[in-house]
């Protein structure tokens, strides 16, 4: 879905909206917005909610609020006058256009379960170690990973789709770093337990998850992720092929996803593909 939600492009804020990041040619900031949607039988957007506006730049406000509700999607097929709100994620990404302007542009967007879906959820989660290399060369970023679970709820397959750094550095280097945050990620995913198929003959199900490193703050020993409406550096990283799910059509992006969710699948709304807006 990346570059097909490229709304109100041409939205513009001064660059001290990065300065809390490290400058570099290629150096994108991002963050995510979370929300609430829902669709019209018609497949329009009947209603939608962003959370926590009041702590968003008035920027991103309005490309949301001009965006959003353009979207359309599949038809409903079976009659009800709506579907069911479910949750929004949004990746906003600033581009600098310039020495005292940026781009504003919606990267990608998640679409979560309803309230009410039971879906799937873990039973066992072990939380991979921060490598120290990684920890000690100040490097952070956010590991996506595709798992294929069985009717039992182990792990069969487990790939990594994307790592994205909030770092910036030579290719080379965050390539590197990437590889070693994307193995420790890969390695603990293979040992998580999820609830068990309803029905023990069903095929495997398919799950998206993401993994964040973030450095903690020796001052308050807390995280250093940035609070929700702030800016963080953005360097994504290319989107790996998986065979057993690249045939799926996951709907919503790799990296709109946020951390902690449980992407099952094929399960979802499912976002029709829009022209780009310039």
């Amino acid at each position: 879905m990346k570059h097909l939600l490229l709304c109100c492009a041409g939205i513009v804020l001064s660059t001290a909206a990065l300065a809390a990041g490290p400058r570099h040619e290629s150096v994108r900031a991002s963050m995510l917005v979370t929300g609430t949607i829902q669709e019209a039988p018609d497949g329009s957007v009947a209603t939608y909610a962003i959370d926590h506006p009041e702590s968003l730049p008035p920027a991103v406000r309005s490309l949301l609020t001009n965006a959003i509700p353009t979207w359309k999607f599949d038809p409903l097929a079976d009659g009800r006058a709506a579907a069911p709100k479910v949750p929004i994620a949004v990746r906003v990404v600033a581009t600098t256009m310039g020495r005292d302007k940026v781009r504003l542009e919606i990267e990608g967007v998640h679409f979560g379960p309803p309230d009410h879906d039971p879906g799937i959820a873990v039973v066992k989660q072990e939380k991979p170690v921060y490598p120290p290399a990684a920890e000690h060369a100040l490097v952070h970023g956010t590991v996506y990973l595709a798992m294929r679970v069985d009717p039992a709820g182990k792990v069969a397959d487990v790939a990594v789709q994307q790592v994205d750094m909030g770092v910036v550095g030579r290719d080379a280097e965050l390539n590197h770093w990437r590889e070693l945050l994307g193995r420790v990620s890969r390695e603990a995913a293979s040992r998580w337990v999820f609830t068990p198929a309803s029905d023990a003959a069903a095929p495997s199900r398919i799950v998206r998850m993401s993994v964040t490193f973030a450095l903690r703050s020796i001052a308050t020993g807390g995280s250093t992720k940035p609070a929700y409406g702030h800016w963080n550096v953005y360097e994504p990283g290319p989107v790996q092929p998986v065979p057993w799910l690249d045939d799926k059509q996951p709907a919503g992006s790799v990296d709109a996803l946020p951390d902690g969710d449980i992407d099952l699948v094929g399960h979802g709304l499912r976002m029709q593909a829009q022209k780009p807006q310039i």
